[in-house]
């Protein structure tokens, strides 16, 4: 069985991943690249890629999908909304996996508020499921769109998940998360240069970033205290997790009892370092658990590339498409 896949965005960090999953897959077969920057030859483009794994990339072109049975979206936040609203529209039994934010947010008006743009789609954001197959495995199945979470969204969903419905939803909680600056993308900014993150770390948009809407729309936990941090280091993301006053026992086989069906989430005894070398490069989400006290806390780690976008995406295709979710991703 052959599943022909096509990728708009390839030029960014979140596209070259996805290139690089797809071209190994066993079933998926990289069929077409599109990109708005860049035409001709992939391997010119990012070497290490060989001109003959991969098809030349061409500008995108709506016609140009007549053969492809799913396409992944690695566009900035904003672009895909016409997009995905002209393939809908052209292609019913076309899937799509958008790597966006544009249909995360199941209501129009906290998508509006959270990235301060008019939602051009708002008819098509009932069809999305939230690509997060922890969660929406069941719905991911019959998608036609599927709306992947951002980085640091998954990894504070999944580090809180098991504890909805456990603790009351409008308990404090704090979380310090850490990103590695392949995470701010690959567009030139000040703050992401060489000279402005060497040797330091800084935090920015506490309590006002916006993967924080993700958070409360997929736990119900709204009283949140969100701050990330960039620390100089290219991939990975470690949340840590603080919740005061739960009164939970046995956190630890708590979790170990909720993932353990789910192939891509470890989770590992409570005195394991918590490190970003427990994931980098892999598509899971590693959780390390305690009770210290009268204290629940909780880390949570991930490379933000693989199971933070491009990895988590190609799982949900993979479901998606009727495959095991670990296809191509072991």
């Amino acid at each position: 069985m052959t599943i022909n896949v096509g990728v708009l965005g390839v030029s960014g960090y979140t596209g070259q991943s996805l290139v690089q999953l797809l071209t190994a897959h066993p079933i998926f077969k990289l069929t077409r690249l599109f990109s708005t920057s860049y035409e001709g030859d992939y391997a010119q483009l990012i070497p290490g890629f060989s001109s003959k794994a991969v098809p030349l990339v061409s500008s995108y072109d709506v016609s140009q999908c007549d053969d492809l049975d799913i396409i992944f979206l690695a566009v900035p936040h904003t672009k895909s909304m016409a997009i995905v609203r002209e393939l809908m529209a052209r292609y019913k039994s076309l899937k799509i996996v958008d790597l966006s934010a544009d249909f995360r947010l199941k209501n129009r008006e906290d998508y509006e508020s959270t990235y301060r743009v008019v939602h051009d789609a708002p008819d098509v954001l009932s069809e999305a499921v939230y690509g997060l197959p922890e969660k929406y495995a069941d719905g991911l199945a019959s998608a036609r769109l599927c709306a992947s979470p951002g980085c640091y969204a998954t990894s504070m969903i999944l580090g809180m998940l098991p504890l909805v419905g456990r603790l009351d939803s409008n308990i404090p909680i704090s979380i310090d998360a850490k990103s590695g600056v392949s995470g701010a993308g690959k567009a030139l900014k000040e703050s992401s240069l060489f000279c402005e993150v060497h040797d330091h770390l800084s935090a920015y948009a506490t309590g006002d970033h916006r993967h924080m809407a993700e958070l409360v729309q997929e736990s119900g936990f709204s009283n949140v205290l969100f701050s990330p941090h960039l620390v100089p280091m290219q991939r990975g993301i470690e949340s840590a997790i603080y919740i005061h006053g739960g009164t939970l026992d046995n956190v630890h086989a708590l979790y170990e009892q909720y993932y353990e069906a789910h192939p891509f989430v470890r989770v590992y005894p409570s005195d394991t370092q918590p490190t970003t070398r427990l994931v980098t490069n892999t598509n899971d989400c590693a959780i390390i658990p305690k009770k210290i006290g009268d204290w629940v806390v909780v880390f949570s780690l991930l490379d933000n590339l693989i199971k933070g976008a491009s990895g988590q995406a190609v799982q949900s295709a993979n479901i998606m498409a009727g495959l095991d979710q670990t296809t191509g991703l072991n």
